[in-house]
């Protein structure tokens, strides 16, 4: 095998019929499609969706806000409106007493979701839960450190 020099000094193997690195044209290709994968929905969290959305009291306007939060669910890993035991009283009744929204966001989006939640959702109270209380709502020390970690949203 010769070797051929090419203008700045690098060696090439030279063979007949093949391109030499210099005439090699990189070629782009720019898709339309987005490359990250869309994360679905769980089907546990889909059944707390369809509760808030059947949820209304006050200002608390639960098919608006299941809306938002579907529409936005990049900005948050899950959501959750836990019960008052109370509710065993009264459920048969058809009342559901729950008024305080819980969001896990996802990194990076905590204010963006903090500033959609106050224009969007109607709260008497938003607030962060963050630190030691944090770790023990998730039962996990991974999130020790960080002050914004869920989103409290509460309803009079």
């Amino acid at each position: 095998m010769t070797m051929n020099k090419k203008n700045d000094g690098d060696a090439l193997p030279s063979s007949k019929g093949k391109k030499k690195r210099s005439d090699v044209k990189p070629t782009f290709i720019i898709s339309t499609s987005p490359q990250a994968k869309m994360k679905s929905i769980s089907e546990a969290q889909k059944i707390q969706l369809d509760i808030i959305a059947k949820t209304n009291f006050n200002f608390f306007e639960g098919r608006k806000i299941a809306e938002i939060l579907k529409e936005n669910h990049k900005m948050w890993r899950a959501v959750l409106m836990p019960l008052d035991l109370i509710s065993l009283r009264d459920m048969d009744d058809g009342w559901w007493h729950a008024d305080t929204l819980y969001i896990y966001p996802e990194a990076g989006y905590e204010f963006q979701l903090e500033e959609l939640v106050t224009e969007q959702f109607k709260a008497d109270e938003v607030q962060w839960i963050g630190g030691s209380t944090a770790v023990d709502l998730l039962g996990t020390a991974e999130v020790e450190d960080k002050s914004y970690v869920i989103l409290s949203v509460w309803w009079d």
